[in-house]
C-alpha cells in the first residue's frame, strides 16, 4: 500500500511539474511561423524594404526567410521548455532562451547577453522589444505570413 502511495505522489508531483511549464511552452508554440516585418501601424513595407514584409505567396520553409529566400523576416520554431529557434535568413538559427513569462501573450527571451520582450497582439500581430524598454529605441512589428504549400 505504502509502494501505491509513493507511485501516486511521484506521478502528481510530475503532472505538477508539466502543468507548470506548460505556460511558456504553449506561449512558444503560439509563435511558431513564419513572420514578417511591418512599420509602426501595422502595415506592410513597400520600396526597398518590402522583402522583409510578407510575400503575397506566402514563406516555404524557416531556411527560406530572408533577404536572399521567400522573403519575410523570421521564421519561428518552439523548443523545448519555452525556448524559440529564430531563423532569419542567417546559416543557423539563433536560440532564444526562455527568461519568464509576463502576461499570458508576452514573456522574456534571452538573445544571447540581451533580453527581448516577445508580445503577441492578436493571433497575427507579433511586438518585439529591449526588456527592460530603453528610450527612443523603438520596438519592432512582425505580421504572421502564410506558408507556402
Amino acid at each position: 500500500m505504502r509502494g501505491l502511495a509513493n507511485v501516486a505522489a511521484v506521478v502528481s508531483l510530475a503532472w505538477a511539474g508539466i502543468a507548470a511549464a506548460a505556460p511558456q511552452v504553449e506561449f512558444a508554440e503560439r509563435l511558431a511561423g513564419p513572420w514578417g516585418r511591418v512599420d509602426i501601424n501595422w502595415q506592410p513595407y513597400s520600396g526597398a524594404l518590402s522583402k522583409n514584409t510578407c510575400p503575397a505567396a506566402g514563406v516555404r520553409t524557416p531556411s527560406s526567410v530572408g533577404l536572399f529566400g521567400d522573403g519575410g523576416t523570421l521564421w519561428i520554431e518552439a523548443g523545448p521548455g519555452g525556448s524559440l529557434r529564430v531563423h532569419d535568413g542567417g546559416t543557423l538559427p539563433r536560440t532564444y532562451l526562455f527568461v519568464r513569462m509576463e502576461t499570458a501573450s508576452s514573456g522574456i527571451y534571452l538573445d544571447g547577453t540581451a533580453e527581448k520582450r516577445l508580445a503577441l497582439a492578436g493571433l497575427d500581430r507579433l511586438s518585439e522589444e529591449p526588456s527592460p524598454p530603453v528610450a527612443g529605441v523603438p520596438g519592432t512589428k512582425y505580421l504572421r505570413c502564410k506558408i507556402r504549400k
